[in-house]
Protein backbone atom coordinates (compact mmCIF):
# COMPACT_ATOMS: atom_id res chain seq x y z
CA UNK A 1 0.00 0.00 0.00
CA UNK A 2 1.18 3.51 -0.80
CA UNK A 3 1.75 6.20 1.81
CA UNK A 4 -1.28 8.41 2.53
CA UNK A 5 -0.97 12.19 2.68
CA UNK A 6 -3.97 13.85 4.31
CA UNK A 7 -2.65 17.29 3.27
CA UNK A 8 -2.61 16.15 -0.37
CA UNK A 9 -6.14 14.71 -0.12
CA UNK A 10 -7.40 17.99 1.39
CA UNK A 11 -5.96 19.90 -1.58
CA UNK A 12 -7.59 17.46 -4.04
CA UNK A 13 -11.12 17.46 -2.59
CA UNK A 14 -12.91 20.48 -4.02
CA UNK A 15 -16.62 19.59 -3.73
CA UNK A 16 -18.37 19.55 -0.35
CA UNK A 17 -20.43 16.62 0.88
CA UNK A 18 -18.71 13.99 -1.30
CA UNK A 19 -16.92 11.69 1.17
CA UNK A 20 -14.00 9.80 -0.36
CA UNK A 21 -12.89 6.46 1.05
CA UNK A 22 -9.21 6.49 1.91
CA UNK A 23 -9.01 2.91 3.12
CA UNK A 24 -10.87 0.13 4.90
CA UNK A 25 -9.66 -1.58 8.07
CA UNK A 26 -11.67 -4.60 9.26
CA UNK A 27 -14.97 -3.36 7.79
CA UNK A 28 -14.33 0.19 9.03
CA UNK A 29 -14.01 3.00 6.49
CA UNK A 30 -11.75 6.00 6.87
CA UNK A 31 -13.30 8.72 4.71
CA UNK A 32 -12.26 12.28 4.08
CA UNK A 33 -14.85 14.93 3.26
CA UNK A 34 -15.10 18.67 2.74
CA UNK A 35 -17.83 20.36 4.77
CA UNK A 36 -19.24 23.71 3.73
CA UNK A 37 -22.63 25.07 4.73
CA UNK A 38 -25.09 22.74 6.49
CA UNK A 39 -25.87 19.11 5.73
CA UNK A 40 -29.37 17.63 6.04
CA UNK A 41 -30.54 16.28 9.38
CA UNK A 42 -30.25 12.47 9.47
CA UNK A 43 -29.44 9.46 11.63
CA UNK A 44 -27.56 6.21 11.19
CA UNK A 45 -29.74 3.61 12.86
CA UNK A 46 -27.10 0.91 13.41
CA UNK A 47 -23.72 2.63 13.06
CA UNK A 48 -21.68 5.07 15.11
CA UNK A 49 -19.90 7.85 13.19
CA UNK A 50 -16.70 9.59 14.32
CA UNK A 51 -15.72 13.04 13.04
CA UNK A 52 -12.11 14.27 13.32
CA UNK A 53 -11.45 17.80 12.06
CA UNK A 54 -8.35 17.93 9.87
CA UNK A 55 -8.63 21.55 8.74
CA UNK A 56 -11.00 24.33 9.71
CA UNK A 57 -13.85 24.30 12.23
CA UNK A 58 -17.20 22.51 12.16
CA UNK A 59 -20.29 22.11 14.27
CA UNK A 60 -22.18 18.88 14.93
CA UNK A 61 -25.81 19.66 15.71
CA UNK A 62 -27.95 17.13 17.57
CA UNK A 63 -31.36 17.34 19.21
CA UNK A 64 -29.48 17.98 22.48
CA UNK A 65 -27.46 20.95 21.17
CA UNK A 66 -24.38 21.83 19.12
CA UNK A 67 -20.77 20.77 19.51
CA UNK A 68 -18.00 22.96 18.09
CA UNK A 69 -14.96 21.11 16.79
CA UNK A 70 -11.65 22.74 15.86
CA UNK A 71 -8.64 21.25 14.08
CA UNK A 72 -7.45 18.13 15.85
CA UNK A 73 -10.71 17.66 17.76
CA UNK A 74 -13.16 14.82 17.28
CA UNK A 75 -16.65 13.73 18.26
CA UNK A 76 -18.48 10.41 18.22
CA UNK A 77 -22.10 10.46 17.06
CA UNK A 78 -23.72 7.34 18.52
CA UNK A 79 -26.02 5.23 16.38
CA UNK A 80 -29.61 6.44 16.28
CA UNK A 81 -28.65 10.05 17.07
CA UNK A 82 -30.31 12.59 14.78
CA UNK A 83 -27.57 14.99 13.66
CA UNK A 84 -26.09 17.18 10.97
CA UNK A 85 -22.67 18.69 10.38
CA UNK A 86 -22.08 22.25 9.26
CA UNK A 87 -19.29 24.75 8.69
CA UNK A 88 -19.39 28.50 8.08
CA UNK A 89 -16.17 28.24 6.05
CA UNK A 90 -14.75 25.23 4.18
CA UNK A 91 -13.47 22.52 6.52
CA UNK A 92 -12.19 18.97 6.03
CA UNK A 93 -12.92 16.01 8.27
CA UNK A 94 -11.85 12.42 8.62
CA UNK A 95 -14.89 10.20 9.09
CA UNK A 96 -14.50 6.81 10.77
CA UNK A 97 -17.52 4.57 10.33
CA UNK A 98 -18.50 1.07 9.18
CA UNK A 99 -17.99 0.51 5.45
CA UNK A 100 -21.74 -0.08 5.02
CA UNK A 101 -22.73 3.31 6.49
CA UNK A 102 -24.91 5.35 4.15
CA UNK A 103 -23.48 8.84 4.42
CA UNK A 104 -26.93 10.40 3.97
CA UNK A 105 -28.39 8.36 6.86
CA UNK A 106 -31.55 6.28 7.06
CA UNK A 107 -33.99 8.74 8.61
CA UNK A 108 -34.44 12.46 9.12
Amino acid sequence: MAKISLKKLIREIKDPWQPRDILHVHQTALRIAKIEGAYDWHAHLKEDEFFLVLKGKIFIDTDKGSIELKEGEGYLVKSGTRHRSRAKRPAWVLLVEPVMTKTKGEET
